[in-house]
C-alpha cells in the first residue's frame, strides 16, 4: 500500500522590519515599555534574538520605529475650508484623539521626540493653515509650537492619570489637616465640590478655544504689510 504523504509544514512568516516593528507595538501595548526587550520580541516572533538585529539595531531603535509606526497611522487632515481657527481646532482635537489610542508610544514621543514623516506632514499642514491665516515667519513658527506643545502636553498629562485628578485633592489634604493653616487651603475647600469632578474633554475644548481666540486677537492687531495691502487692493 502506498505510504500516506506527509503534509508539508507551513513556511514560517518571513521576518521583515515591518513585522518586527508591528510585533513591538503589540508588546508595548500589552506590557508597557519595561516589558519590551529583544528577547521578549524574539519569543513573540518565534525566532532567535540575534536574528532581530538584521532589522533593528536594538531596543531604542525598535521603540523609535514603533512611535513612527503609530504616527504613520494617524490621519491629521483638517477641513479644507472654513475659518482658520476651526481648521486648527479640528487639527488639535484629531491629534489628541489619535495619540490617546497608543499611550505607551506617546510617553516615548514626549520623552525622546520623533520626527517621523507623519509628524512632519502634520506640522507642515499646521504651518500652511497659519500662513494662510496671516501668520508668517517667526510668528507662524511660534504659534505652531504653542498649538503643538499645548496638545502634546495635555495628552501626556491626561495619560499619566492621577496627578490633579479628583481623588488627588482628598488624598493630598488628608495628611495635612493638622499641619496646614486654614487660609492655606481655604480656596481649595470652597471649590472642593467642583474639584471632585472633572471632564477632560471639556477642559481640552476650553484650552483649544482660549488658545485660538488669543492667537486670533493677536493676528487682528498685527499691522497690515504694505505688499499684502497692495495685493488686496489689486484683487478688488
Amino acid at each position: 500500500m502506498p505510504r500516506p504523504r506527509r503534509q508539508a509544514k507551513p513556511a514560517p512568516d518571513r521576518l521583515t522590519r515591518r513585522r518586527v516593528v508591528e510585533t513591538g507595538l503589540r508588546l508595548l501595548a500589552e506590557r508597557g515599555r519595561d516589558g519590551v526587550s529583544m528577547r521578549a520580541l524574539a519569543e513573540a516572533l518565534g525566532t532567535a534574538p540575534m536574528s532581530l538585529y538584521r532589522h533593528v539595531r536594538g531596543k531604542d531603535d525598535l521603540l523609535r520605529a514603533v512611535v513612527a509606526l503609530v504616527l504613520e497611522r494617524m490621519d491629521l487632515v483638517p477641513p479644507s475650508g472654513g475659518p482658520w481657527t476651526e481648521r486648527v481646532g479640528a487639527w488639535m482635537h484629531t491629534l489628541r484623539d489619535q495619540l490617546r489610542g497608543s499611550p505607551a508610544a506617546v510617553s516615548i514621543l514626549i520623552e525622546h521626540g520623533n520626527y517621523a514623516p507623519a509628524l512632519l506632514r502634520a506640522t507642515n499642514t499646521l504651518l500652511r493653515i497659519l500662513r494662510e491665516a496671516g501668520f508668517d515667519g517667526p510668528d507662524a513658527v511660534r504659534a505652531s509650537r504653542e498649538i503643538m506643545w499645548s496638545t502634546l502636553g495635555f495628552v501626556s498629562a491626561e495619560l499619566r492619570g492621577p496627578v490633579f485628578s479628583p481623588s488627588f485633592y482628598v488624598e493630598a489634604l488628608r495628611p495635612l489637616e493638622d499641619a496646614t493653616r486654614p487660609d492655606d487651603v481655604a480656596e481649595i475647600a470652597a471649590h472642593m465640590p467642583h474639584l471632585l469632578t472633572r471632564n477632560l474633554d471639556e477642559v481640552f475644548d476650553a484650552i483649544v478655544r482660549h488658545l485660538l481666540a488669543g492667537l486670533a486677537m493677536e493676528l487682528d492687531r498685527k499691522p497690515v504689510r504694505a505688499d499684502a495691502a497692495a495685493a488686496g487692493g489689486a484683487s478688488r
